[in-house]
């Protein structure tokens, strides 16, 4: 039997998709969580065949979870906004429900992941499945990058989601990159945007200044300089910001305790202050 994690920040709309999932059959909820950092903590201890996962959610939206989200697990959108679907398509998702969820529909979707569980079985017994990519934490990112590093003042031309767009990016722009399975999502300032690669973390590692650029977790690389502040919200929630039109980051504990740990051995002059990790 399938498990499945429920991520709504509607309580009826878990309710709903629980239900749908016991009438369907051959699938077991085994949490239903309202929010970005809940499921975060979840995904720490336990590890679903599949998350259904909304995408506006109050303070974090479905696509920020994506990078806490196993490989060997599947991820299905379930939202009322079609809009959503060439990013959550281009990030990895399996599939891609609209609200209200009709049961054919889900049983369609079940199979697929029935299908997919199968082939993850088989892949198994033939090479061992790595924990996730790019996770050489420790060594962080000089471990990858070449003799040929890119400067800030370079630009790369990278690929967009949507087939043959491409965009330019200047390197020292780069506030942070955030590895979402096949693709990333990078931080820009001037002006403060996000934009959705269709390019691997390794890849980026392997062009970025190793002395201006930090492996923060498995899946998020920072230039440390461009940190303008960091505030402890929670446990679970710091949120760091580097520039006033771009939209700040949300990051774990364990993500906090290592900007903690750069900050402080003076990569930039950031006081760290605000970065309070004691109560963590």
């Amino acid at each position: 039997m399938l498990s499945a994690l429920l991520v709504d920040d509607e309580r009826p709309a878990n309710e709903r998709m629980r239900s749908l999932l016991t009438a369907q059959g051959g699938i077991e909820v085994i949490g239903a969580v309202g929010s970005v950092p809940e499921a975060r903590s979840l995904l720490e201890t336990q590890r679903p065949d599949v998350v259904f996962l909304d995408v506006e959610m109050p303070g974090a939206t479905g696509l920020d979870l994506l990078p806490s989200v196993p490989r060997s697990t599947q991820v299905v959108f379930v939202t009322a906004h079609e809009t959503y679907a060439v990013n959550a398509f281009a990030a990895g998702a399996l599939d891609y429900l609209v609200k209200p969820v009709d049961l054919e529909r889900l049983s369609e979707t079940v199979r697929r992941l029935e299908k997919m569980a199968a082939l993850l079985r088989l892949k198994a017994t033939i090479t061992p499945e790595p924990d996730d990519q790019d996770e050489d934490i420790d060594g962080g990112i000089a471990d990858h990058a070449s003799t040929t590093a890119l400067g800030l003042t370079d630009t790369i031309t990278l690929p967009l989601p949507e087939k043959g767009q491409t965009s330019v990016v200047t390197i020292g722009d780069i506030c942070w990159i955030e590895g979402m399975r096949n693709f990333t999502r990078v931080g820009l300032k001037n002006p403060g945007r996000i934009i959705l690669f269709r390019r691997r973390l390794g890849e980026w590692e392997r062009e970025l200044p190793s002395n201006l650029f930090e492996r923060l977790g498995k899946s998020l690389v920072v230039q440390a300089a461009t940190i303008h502040e960091t505030e402890w919200r929670s446990r679970d929630e710091t949120l760091v910001t580097f520039t006033d039109d771009l939209e700040p980051l949300v990051i774990g504990r364990s993500t906090a305790l290592r900007l903690r740990e750069i900050l402080t051995r003076g990569t930039t002059g950031l006081d760290t202050a605000g970065l309070d990790t004691a109560g963590m």
